[in-house]
C-alpha cells in the first residue's frame, strides 16, 4: 500500500490532521488518546511492519 491510498483511508475512519510535522503529518481521532504519524512520502511504498502496526492504530 501507498503512503496517499493510507491517508486516504485513515481519514475516511474519522482521523483529523492535527499538525505537520518536519517528514510526517500528525493525526488525531476525537474517539481516542493516541495521535497517529502518517509520512508525506506520496506514491512510495509502505514497509510491511510499519504498515501492520499504523493498520491496527487507524483500525482496518
Amino acid at each position: 500500500m501507498k503512503w496517499n491510498e493510507l491517508r486516504r483511508i485513515a481519514e475516511k475512519k474519522g482521523w483529523i490532521l492535527f499538525r505537520n510535522g518536519a517528514n510526517h503529518d500528525i493525526y488525531k481521532h476525537p474517539e481516542k488518546d493516541e495521535v497517529l504519524q502518517i509520512g508525506r512520502h506520496g506514491k512510495e511504498e509502505i514497509k510491511n511492519g510499519t504498515f501492520n502496526k499504523l493498520k491496527k492504530q487507524i483500525g482496518f
